[in-house]
């Protein structure tokens, strides 16, 4: 149940967006956001259904330690 609702609230955002970007003929915020909301939709059903996804925060800190390591 829990999976058909996040799917239903991922549905409504799109509903509510999609169609006044395609209005204003807004296409490279329209893909950005179709690729933004999948990514969200797809972490957020792994997470629903169970499935353990990484840290975001430890592939961060491993990015800026190498990025700091060139100005020193």
């Amino acid at each position: 149940m829990p999976a058909v609702l996040l799917a239903l609230a991922f549905a409504v955002m799109v509903a509510y967006e999609v169609p006044g970007m395609i209005r204003r003929r807004e296409w490279g915020e329209l893909v950005l956001f179709l690729v933004l909301v999948s990514f969200g939709f797809v972490v957020s059903f792994l997470q629903t259904i169970g499935v353990r996804v990484p840290n975001p925060v430890r592939g961060i800190e491993f990015l800026t330690g190498k990025v700091a390591g060139l100005f020193q």
